[in-house]
C-alpha cells in the first residue's frame, strides 16, 4: 500500500473509533464567554425597560476581571440604566466611576458627555403654580454648564457636540435669565448700583445673549441714577455704538454729551475749613430723565447680595 494511501486509511480508521467514543470533554466556558452572555441578557433587560434586573446582572458583568472586554461596558451601562430612569444623580456617579477606571476607553466621550446631559436634566424648569425657572436655585444649571464647556473642549469633533453645544446654549440662557431677574429685583428697590453692576457683569459674562438694546439702555441709565458717571458715559457710549439706529439713541446720545461735558468740568472743591464763603456758588440743577424724572440719589445701602 502506498504511503499516501495508508495515511488516509489511518485517519479515516482514527476518526471512526473517535466516533465511538462518546466521552466527549466539555471544557468550561472563559470568563469572556461568562461576561458576553451575561452582557447581552442585560441589555435585553435594558432595553425592555427592566431597569432593577439589569442593573444586577450588569454589576455582576462589571465585577469581571479588567482584560474582558464587558467588564468596562457593563459600567457604562449601569449609567444607562440609572439615566433612563431620570435617577441623574445616581447615573451621574456610575458615568464618573466608568470614566476613572476606563479612562483611555473609547467610550469616554460618550460618558463625559452623559454627565453633562445629566446636569442639564437637572435644571429647574417651569411647572404649574412654581416660580419661573430663572428664579429658581440656579446650581445645576452652573455645573452643567461647567460639564458641558469641558467636554466641548476636550471632545469638539465628537458625534455628540452638536447636541452639547445647544445644551449649553439652554444653559446659558437660564443662567443670563437669572441674572436679569436679580437685576430687575433691584431696580424695584432703586439700588441702582446693584442694578448696574448686575446688568454690566450679565454683559460680560454672556456678550453672545446679553448685548441687547434694552440691557444696554437698563446698564447705562443705572449707572447714571447711581452717580457713577464715568461708567455711565461709557455705557451709553455703547449703546450708540452698538445700536446706531436704537429706540433710544437720542436719549444716549443727549446723556452721553451732558454726562462727558459734567467730566470735562467737573464742579468747583468745597472750600477748605475758615476759607471766605461768601460768594456761594449755584448749584447745578439736576441732569433730567427722558420721562421727566429726576435721577434718584445714590442708594448707600444698595449691595449686590441675591434676592
Amino acid at each position: 500500500m502506498r504511503p499516501a494511501l495508508q495515511a488516509a486509511v489511518l485517519t479515516l480508521a482514527l476518526a471512526a473509533s473517535g466516533g465511538c467514543n462518546r466521552h466527549v470533554v466539555k471544557h468550561p466556558p472563559s470568563p469572556q464567554e461568562q461576561a458576553r452572555h451575561a452582557y447581552f441578557k442585560g441589555m435585553e433587560d435594558l432595553v425592555a425597560g427592566n431597569y432593577l434586573p439589569a442593573i444586577q446582572i450588569f454589576n455582576q458583568v462589571a465585577r469581571s476581571p479588567r482584560y474582558v472586554r464587558y467588564a468596562a461596558l457593563a459600567r457604562l451601562r449601569i449609567g444607562d440604566a440609572f439615566f433612563l430612569q431620570d435617577r441623574f444623580e445616581e447615573a451621574i456617579e456610575a458615568y464618573r466611576v466608568f470614566v476613572a477606571q476606563y479612562g483611555s476607553d473609547a467610550n469616554v466621550p460618550y460618558a463625559r458627555f452623559r454627565i453633562a446631559a445629566a446636569y442639564h436634566a437637572r435644571m429647574p424648569g417651569s411647572w404649574f403654580a412654581t416660580p419661573p425657572a430663572s428664579e429658581m436655585d440656579q446650581t445645576m444649571t452652573t455645573q452643567a454648564q461647567r460639564e458641558l464647556e469641558g467636554f466641548l473642549r476636550t471632545f469638539p469633533t465628537s458625534r455628540y457636540a452638536p447636541e452639547a453645544r445647544r445644551m449649553l446654549i439652554d444653559a446659558r440662557k437660564m443662567l443670563l435669565e437669572h441674572e436679569l431677574y436679580v437685576a430687575r429685583y433691584y431696580e424695584k428697590r432703586q439700588k441702582w448700583r446693584a442694578t448696574a453692576w448686575r446688568l454690566d457683569g450679565a454683559l460680560r459674562t454672556y456678550p453672545e445673549l446679553a448685548g441687547t438694546p434694552d440691557i444696554v439702555w437698563r446698564m447705562a441709565r443705572a449707572y447714571q441714577r447711581a452717580d457713577e458717571d464715568a461708567d455711565a458715559a461709557r455705557a451709553y457710549a455703547m449703546y450708540l455704538e452698538r445700536f446706531p439706529k436704537g429706540p433710544k439713541r437720542r436719549g444716549a446720545k443727549q446723556a452721553l454729551d451732558e454726562l462727558r461735558r459734567d467730566l470735562e468740568n467737573p464742579p468747583p472743591a468745597a472750600p477748605e475749613s475758615g476759607a471766605d464763603t461768601s460768594a456761594p456758588h449755584a448749584a447745578p440743577a439736576p441732569a433730567e430723565d427722558d420721562d421727566g424724572d429726576s435721577p434718584p440719589p445714590e442708594r448707600p445701602d444698595a449691595d449686590i447680595d441675591d434676592p
